[in-house]
């Protein structure tokens, strides 16, 4: 659970040194991933060139609702990172969305490829999501980062799901771990970035099936932890 990780993250080294500087590439597999693994740090970088891309839409969060149907996703959940990023301090963030089925980056693992070669080989630091972070979406797009920034740009690895699904203990991925430095007004500002993602954070309607996909722990996580990326 989150509380056991707590106490390890922030005995982490700040992890400010290996930045290349210059272009920054954030990958995510759903809109919400990268503000809460990295918001904070993110809103720190405005000032530089940071372009966003969302694999998928995040159209099936909900699949057995009623409340809200997968094409209501669709069009939603875009609007709610451009929000988000607007209240991290992104006036007019470079966002692409390549659209590929949620739940199905695996299979569309190929596509993937092809779409973000290009866009890591412009980039000089890319964040992506860890390839270990236990949701398959985030795997395989964290997988494909690994795979073209091999010989390329810095990477830098966001866990998400890993906070919930893991403890501390026999990690062999922590000691490559560290923190990201960024001041109260950047958590101010992810906090409510956050709060932006409605259809994540807050149920969509009254039953089982309609619950928030970010419960409780997670966002208590996102709002409270230190942001650790792994090199």
């Amino acid at each position: 659970m989150p509380e056991d990780w707590r106490t390890t993250l922030t005995t982490l080294p700040l992890f400010p040194a290996d930045d290349p500087g210059g272009r920054v590439l954030v990958l995510s597999a759903h809109p919400d991933d990268e503000v809460l693994a990295v918001g904070g740090w993110l809103a720190g970088q405005v000032d530089r060139p940071v372009t966003f891309v969302t694999a998928t839409d995040g159209e099936a969060s909900h699949p057995d609702s009623t409340a809200i149907s997968a094409e209501e996703l669709r069009a939603r959940r875009p609007g709610e990172l451009q929000d988000a990023l607007a209240r991290l301090g992104f006036e007019d963030p470079t966002i692409y969305r390549l659209g590929l089925p949620d739940g199905g980056l695996t299979a569309a693992r190929d596509e993937l490829r092809a779409l973000l070669q290009p866009m890591v080989g412009a980039a000089d630091l890319v964040l992506a999501p860890f390839e270990a972070d236990g949701h398959p979406d985030h795997d395989a797009l964290g997988e494909v980062a690994v795979e073209l920034c091999a010989d390329g740009p810095t990477l830098w690895r966001f866990p998400i799901w890993t906070w919930v699904w893991t403890r501390p203990d026999a990690q062999e991925w922590l000691p490559s771990a560290r923190r990201l430095a960024f001041g109260a007004d950047a958590e101010r500002r992810k906090c409510a970035a956050l709060a932006a993602f409605a259809t994540q954070v807050s149920p969509v309607g009254d039953a089982a099936a309609d619950a928030a996909i970010v419960e409780e722990a997670l966002l208590r996580h996102a709002i409270e932890a230190p942001e650790v990326v792994i090199a």
